[in-house]
């Protein structure tokens, strides 16, 4: 597998972001199924290669890897910040594959992310179901209320009032019709500070008639769990491992 490293100006931002890309070393004369897979708090497109067996997942799997770096933004466009959303989802992302021969069918696009990027997974599979066919969320961050604590500058990004159910609000306005026609995975760890609220979340999930897997297994909110979860990720994707 190729890994590539990208520091691109981005007109949205006004500043340089890096970007990690993994690719096959041999690039198949078809477009390539892409996993987009977003980093945590105090993270960033690196953390995955740095931390996980990603690298040898997806040359196991034959797919294209686009890490991204948005900061500690959340995906979101801050409150008082900078238009990190707007800059991933009109820029980054039409860009990236401008320059890589990336598949655009929904049915070859999977976005993947672990806790602040697992909130994100969520953010984009709600907001733009017809992107995606999968989604797997790693220890997302579910209840915002629970970042407090670990987020100092969290009124940056979300502004004086933290929404109580961004989430919730987000799908509700999504089509059910595209939401049912995605799987859905979500993963946590028992010892995770964000278990309760995700418990919580699997009851709301349920109500959207939406074909998830949710699992709870032995971990932590770390990287050790993450690694054990990517592995099962690929594995519940539909691609196909070259055994």
């Amino acid at each position: 597998m190729s890994l590539i490293h990208i520091t691109r100006f981005s007109t949205t931002l006004q500043e340089h972001l890096k970007a990690s890309v993994i690719l096959p070393d041999v690039i198949p004369n078809k477009p390539l199924p892409t996993i987009w897979l977003l980093h945590g708090l105090g993270e960033n497109g690196t953390c995955w290669e740095r931390f996980t067996s990603i690298e040898n997942l997806a040359m196991q799997y034959q797919v294209a890897v686009i890490m991204p770096n948005v900061n500690r933004s959340f995906y979101m466009d801050e409150a008082s910040g900078l238009p990190y959303w707007t800059y991933l989802t009109e820029e980054f992302m039409p860009e990236i594959r401008h320059m890589f021969p990336l598949s655009t069918s929904r049915e070859q696009n999977f976005v993947v992310g672990n806790s602040m990027g697992g909130f994100g997974a969520l953010k984009l599979a709600f907001s733009h179901p017809e992107w995606f066919s999968a989604v797997a969320a790693l220890s997302p961050a579910v209840d915002l209320r629970d970042i407090i604590p670990i987020m100092s500058d969290i009124s940056r990004v979300f502004g004086p009032k933290l929404p109580e159910s961004y989430l919730e609000d987000l799908a509700l306005t999504a089509p059910k019709e595209q939401l049912q026609a995605m799987q859905w995975y979500r993963s946590i760890g028992d010892q995770d500070f964000m278990r309760v609220a995700n418990d919580n979340f699997t009851s709301f999930m349920n109500s959207l008639d939406i074909n998830e897997t949710y699992s709870v297994t032995p971990g932590d909110h770390d990287w050790f769990f993450w690694d054990d979860e990517i592995k099962k990720v690929f594995a519940w994707l539909p691609l196909q491992a070259n055994n």
